[in-house]
């Protein structure tokens, strides 16, 4: 009965030391799934966050494209509020909402005054010209009770003529248009090639011309030398309209002309 007895109790110890076992295993595999079905969940929240902020850029950019060719002022909005169904629809299961607000009046962009009207603006027939969308955005996320994500989304061209100069010498006579070309950032665009410059002026007249790209001490950036030759006087004004990689377009415009007798 003795030897019955310790038997029994070796059972109950080892049944008990299987059965903490399997409870601290289920226990581990129970929260190695929730936590990796929130940290999958939330990846899944962030890709979509991201993906509205890139198609929201994209919009405007396409939107910029379309103002500063057409001035067609309602493309942004009208654009948007097209965008926003599309995103609803994108997501139906996760009750996705997204809202905006355009730029309005005066602001700042990379040293330039801007006058927005619905999230568009545009400074023009200027030494330093400027396209420019702008707006801000807010994410809800219904299924991730996520509310009020906001962040900006702006676009810009701006061209400046840097200099410009008629060489007058005797057996040659020609104007150099210099120019500079950046975008948000902001970034220089250096990708550029002479069919991006859709026209070049001399005192109000279309003319023929080269164009160079070069990196400038002097200026600290990359110019984009637009050389016009065989003229004999010298213009009274300069204008170069420039159409980006993206379809943006902007127009720049100076009387400061120097003359270089070489």
């Amino acid at each position: 009965m003795r030897l019955a007895s310790e038997r029994k109790g070796q059972f109950i110890i080892i049944a008990a030391l299987l059965l903490s076992i399997m409870i601290i295993s289920v226990s581990t595999v129970i929260y190695g799934t929730v936590t990796y079905f929130r940290h999958e969940r939330w990846e899944e929240y962030l890709t979509i966050v991201d993906s509205v902020k890139t198609g929201s850029s994209n919009v405007l950019e396409i939107s910029l494209a379309k103002y500063s060719q057409t001035q067609n002022s309602t493309v942004l909005r009208d654009n948007l509020n097209q965008w926003i169904r599309d995103v609803r629809k994108a997501y139906p299961g996760f009750g996705v909402d997204l809202s905006y607000s355009l730029a309005t009046g005066v602001r700042s962009a990379y040293g330039v005054s801007l006058n927005y009207s619905l999230g568009l603006a545009r400074t023009w027939n200027q030494a330093v010209s400027c396209s420019a969308a702008n707006a801000t955005f807010s994410i809800n996320i219904a299924s991730a009770g996520l509310t009020g994500y906001n962040f900006s989304a702006h676009t810009i061209l701006k061209m400046n003529i840097r200099d410009a100069v008629w060489w007058s010498k005797a057996s040659k006579q020609y104007v150099i248009i210099s120019v500079s070309v950046d975008k948000e950032g902001p970034e220089p665009i250096v990708n550029l090639q002479k069919s991006n410059f859709a026209d070049a002026k001399l005192s109000g007249v279309s003319k023929n011309f080269t164009t160079t790209r070069y990196y400038s001490s002097t200026h600290n950036c990359f110019i984009y030398d637009i050389r016009i030759n065989s003229i004999t006087a010298l213009p009274s004004s300069v204008e170069v309209t420039l159409l980006d990689n993206r379809g943006m377009k902007t127009v720049s415009y100076s009387t400061n002309i120097r003359q270089d007798n070489g």
